[in-house]
């Protein structure tokens, strides 16, 4: 009975989550925001002013990340920060190609959440992600790896390569269907020069991964993240407080680590004077 007691609460508790913005997408932010701006509290001040705007739309957790992406990267063009070129050669590159490069590499987007919050069509996502990881990792950051150059000539079963979108792109991206993949994968264990390109080009985009700027010590994290989901929840409260209900306010109250602990004390001592007597 008190299971499902506890249970019951806890479902009735996250019927109000609705349009609380989830945690790891406010990291994910941080990140994005980071490789946009450089600078950790430029980063952290313009992803709480981008977050606090859009407290004022009703969307949901997946469409709040991809608004406030795109509200930044439309941002930074307009009004790129000074010096920062210098700092990194990730930094030389467009805002838009740092988006890419980042949601790509340190967030695993696929190409169609990528494409939808820029406002492209997917079907250019393959050739643009190539040109821009061949532009960062050979003429920017001039990488001591070795090129992906296609095989320079075909066996009768190798897969089609095209050099602006080659196949171990979308392999490697899991953007294949269940079909080609499992073709390909068939095709790699008897051919080798395919396996060779593949491994080449996981070299490079394993290369790049680490050339992305966008580390945030976890200090730092929680510290924004625990800032910007206090902004967000104020924006909820000043635009929407119809939508603040008392589950919420639980929810919120219930949330800081104090209270957590006074209950789990309480909840201790409870237990232990009920054993004694």
């Amino acid at each position: 009975m008190t299971t499902i007691l506890a249970l019951t609460v806890k479902l009735w508790l996250n019927s109000f989550r609705g349009f609380w913005v989830n945690k790891e997408d406010i990291k994910t932010l941080t990140r994005i925001s980071r490789s946009l701006w450089g600078d950790f509290d430029r980063s952290l001040a313009i992803s709480e002013d981008t977050l606090s705007r859009i407290a004022l739309l009703r969307l949901s957790d997946e469409l709040i990340l991809e608004r406030a992406s795109k509200s930044m990267i439309e941002r930074a063009e307009k009004y790129p920060p000074k010096l920062l070129k210098l700092t990194h050669p990730f930094f030389r590159m467009a805002p838009i190609e740092r988006f890419l490069l980042t949601t790509l590499h340190i967030e695993k987007w696929g190409y169609s959440r990528i494409a939808r919050t820029l406002g492209i069509e997917t079907s250019l996502m393959e050739s643009w992600a190539w040109a821009t990881r061949i532009k960062y990792c050979f003429q920017e950051m001039e990488a001591e790896v070795e090129y992906p150059r296609g095989p320079s000539a075909l066996g009768n079963s190798c897969p089609e390569y095209n050099a602006s979108a080659p196949w171990p792109q979308r392999l490697l991206d899991d953007e294949l269907g269940k079909r080609e993949r499992s073709f390909i994968s068939n095709h790699l264990m008897a051919c080798q020069s395919c396996r060779k390109l593949l491994e080449v080009t996981r070299k490079m985009m394993f290369k790049i991964e680490k050339m992305i700027p966008v580390d945030t010590s976890p200090e730092e994290m929680d510290f924004a993240t625990n800032r910007i989901d206090d902004v967000w929840k104020s924006g909820e409260a000043l635009f929407r407080p119809s939508e603040v209900t008392f589950g919420r306010s639980l929810l919120h109250f219930l949330g800081r680590p104090k209270v957590q602990f006074i209950l789990v004390a309480s909840a201790v001592f409870c237990l232990f004077w009920f054993t004694r007597t």
